[in-house]
């Protein structure tokens, strides 16, 4: 999937934020960098809580009060963007086509910075090297599939079975744009490349030669 780099606390937010606020965004960056960073050099199994603490500079309870769990650091911020992504598409006008609306609602996301570009290079990079880690990178991309689901569901009142399927198909192509753009060096323009792959999926023209 596309995790996105801005994190829960200033999402949304007219507020400035305080000194206390900054300094949790400062910790909890430099955890997500940390861990990110050596799940690419060393391997996700390799990787422990208190090599993460050491690199971020805090203690390994520090580590584990932001993150309960060392797979929630792969993404980061998908408990703010999964109903976010889901309030998009419940804004989106109703009898709107059911793949137009969710790419709609993707494309209204935060845009991509070069520190969202590096994050997400670094998380697929640390994917491709660990099989453990896409196996639970897989329960978490559920989560989206899930809240995908539920959104197109009742915007388009579609039957869940019907709305699970076009949620389960859109995850995928999400999930492989991402792994193909990282593993041509992100250098692509990330945005287009999934638009390109949503509109071949909405795609019902038949194939050339075909009867």
């Amino acid at each position: 999937m596309l995790p996105l780099p801005s994190f829960p606390e200033v999402l949304d937010s007219a507020a400035p934020l305080g000194l206390r606020d900054r300094k949790k965004l400062q910790v909890r960056a430099a955890i997500v960098d940390a861990a990110l960073t050596l799940f690419a050099e060393d391997g996700y199994d390799a990787t422990t809580v208190p090599d993460i603490a050491a690199r971020a500079g805090v203690s390994s309870a520090t580590v584990a009060r932001y993150f309960p769990a060392k797979e929630g650091l792969l993404f980061p911020e998908q408990d703010v963007r999964i109903p976010a992504l889901r309030a998009a598409i419940a804004a989106r006008p109703a009898g709107e086509a059911p793949l137009k609306a969710i790419a709609a609602a993707l494309a209204a996301q935060a845009p991509l910075d070069a520190e969202t570009r590096r994050r997400l290079a670094l998380a697929r990079s640390a994917l491709a090297g660990s099989a453990v880690l896409r196996g639970r990178a897989a329960g978490l991309l559920g989560r989206w599939r899930d809240g995908i689901a539920e959104a197109i569901a009742e915007h388009a009142r579609m039957p869940d079975d019907d709305a699970r399927v076009l949620a389960t198909a859109v995850v995928a192509v999400l999930d492989d744009v991402a792994e193909r753009w990282a593993a041509d060096g992100a250098r692509g323009d990330l945005p287009a490349m999934v638009r390109r792959a949503l509109d071949t999926l909405a795609d019902d023209r038949p194939t050339p030669g075909s009867a």
